[in-house]
């Protein structure tokens, strides 16, 4: 039964992050977006993903309250089905990288301006030095929001392994 609780308490932790991304999708208007322009991903299997996952819980704490070995594979199941669903959701949301024609980046690099020779660059340069001699140094700041998406699916491919293993060990 330990393993049921871990799965569960693993279930837990992944819809807690997957409820804080689509806040954060629904807050910075990804839904009004999506309705807008057509792109992304649609909402259908957004929230598709959203109540597969959520029924597959409300399903598998059912398995834990009854043991009944029928709860754990319709767990299993459901939690399957809300993985294709976010595979779905990554692989829409990814962006992919475009080859660019060579003629294309030709055109875009700008031509070559000659320096200047009456000293007016330099004169500029000597002159916000002299301003500021010890500018504040900008530290990199770290981008972690594309570790939310990997920590949530890192936690749902845990969540499905401990029920898969619990469901096995109900018989």
């Amino acid at each position: 039964m330990s393993m049921a609780i871990a799965a569960m308490v693993a279930w837990v932790v992944t819809a807690s992050i997957g409820v804080y991304m689509l806040r954060t999708w629904v807050t910075r208007g990804g839904l009004r977006l999506q309705r807008a322009t057509g792109a992304g991903v649609p909402p259908v299997v957004v929230f598709g993903h959203a109540s597969a996952a959520l029924t597959g819980l409300l399903i598998w704490l059912g398995f834990v309250k009854t043991r009944s070995d029928l709860l754990a594979w319709l767990g299993v199941a459901v939690v399957a089905a809300a993985i294709a669903l976010g595979v779905c959701t990554v692989t829409l949301w990814t962006p992919y990288p475009v080859a660019v024609p060579p003629a294309a980046t030709l055109a875009a690099v700008p031509e070559a301006t000659p320096p200047a020779e009456d000293g007016t660059v330099t004169d500029k340069m000597i002159a916000d030095l002299l301003a500021d001699p010890f500018p504040a140094s900008r530290r990199p700041r770290l981008k972690l929001a594309g570790l939310v998406p990997v920590a949530h699916g890192c936690a749902a491919l845990t969540t499905f392994m401990f029920a898969v293993l619990a469901a096995i060990g109900a018989r």
